[in-house]
């Protein structure tokens, strides 16, 4: 009887660790949120997180999850959760920001990416994303909707800095474009487009990029 007794606990001591389980139902509710089956995947992630109170994978998964439902109290709240584990990983700020834009509130959103830009000075994505979202209009402190000039700037340094960390990356040069265009510089941003040109050529995924270029570049000779 004993040795069945130890038998049965060595089986049980060789299954799965709880942070393994953990790392299992992560897997699987990340395959579920890439699949858009959101509802699905909160349960998984929330039996990750319940196993794994530090799983900052989990935490933020389980707040894209919520995002795709549009629970974006309860996204932020996961999102939060992931920040707690680790402030310096950049992931959970890209996507609360992601989700800050998608609530319209796109001063926030652009204070969440400007605080990765300052984790990671090389973050491509949060760049990209930041002049995208500096160019939404939104109430001005003055009154009235638009887009105020000092985010405009601070976007085309960032962007700026994106081309010199990529320069072949065709959507740096096209935000960089945008906000050149709206800041009023004419030169910078005839030379941008034609960036966008040259790296957009000859390429069937990127003719829509082309075109808008030869469009922007027939613009600006006016």
């Amino acid at each position: 009887m004993m040795g069945l007794v130890l038998g049965a606990f060595v089986l049980a001591s060789c299954g799965p660790s709880a942070s393994e389980r953990a790392q299992e139902h992560v897997r699987q509710g990340t395959a579920l949120v890439s699949e858009a089956k959101y509802e699905a995947a909160v349960t998984e992630l929330q039996k990750a997180v319940e196993l794994n109170k530090d799983s900052l994978e989990g935490y933020t998964q389980l707040g894209n999850a919520y995002r795709g439902l549009k629970q974006y109290d309860k996204a932020i709240e996961a999102y939060r959760a992931a920040k707690k584990v680790d402030r310096y990983v950049t992931r959970p700020h890209i996507e609360n920001a992601k989700a800050l834009v998608e609530m319209g509130q796109i001063d926030p959103a652009i204070d969440a990416l400007n605080h990765v830009i300052e984790l990671d000075s090389k973050n491509l994505e949060a760049m990209l994303l930041l002049g995208r979202v500096s160019l939404m209009p939104r109430p001005l402190p003055e009154g009235g909707i638009g887009v105020p000039r000092a985010s405009l700037e601070r976007a085309e340094l960032n962007l700026e800095s994106a081309v010199g960390i990529a320069p072949d990356k065709v959507t740096a040069y096209h935000e960089l474009a945008l906000v050149q265009e709206q800041l009023g510089k004419k030169e910078p941003a005839r030379a941008s487009w034609a960036k966008v040109r040259e790296l957009a050529a000859g390429k069937p995924d990127q003719a829509k990029l082309a075109a808008e270029a030869t469009q922007a570049l027939d613009r600006l000779k006016r």
